[in-house]
């Protein structure tokens, strides 16, 4: 029974991770326009604090389940809460690097 729920921890873990889109070159492009000099490496950086913070608590969300007044909002309110859980801190600069990579992403042509 315990191995029966280790894997499915584990599926669902990743399940979750397949939400995060990988950033290209078109996405820093149009991220540019509200973050001037944006590049593909700050997304990725992004996407992955992404993943290595947010995912401490509960399932990666799409980016493009939430809009940019919305990610401002709740980026903020999650690390307060991470905090206050005892979870690993995500730094205001985390915080930025993952706000533009939602805020980006949030707008990504969905396929």
């Amino acid at each position: 029974m315990k191995k029966t729920a280790i894997i499915l921890s584990v599926v669902l873990f990743t399940a979750g991770c397949a939400k995060v889109l990988m950033p290209s070159q078109a996405d820093a492009d149009r991220g540019a326009s509200k973050f001037p000099g944006l590049t593909v490496a700050q997304l990725d950086e992004g996407r992955t604090l992404f993943k290595q913070k947010c995912t401490q608590c509960h399932p990666a969300k799409k980016a493009a389940s939430r809009d940019e007044e919305q990610w401002e909002k709740i980026v903020p309110q999650m690390a307060e809460k991470a905090k206050r859980k005892g979870k690993e801190e995500i730094s205001s600069a985390d915080q930025e690097t993952i706000l533009k990579y939602l805020i980006t992403m949030s707008t990504a042509s969905k396929k």
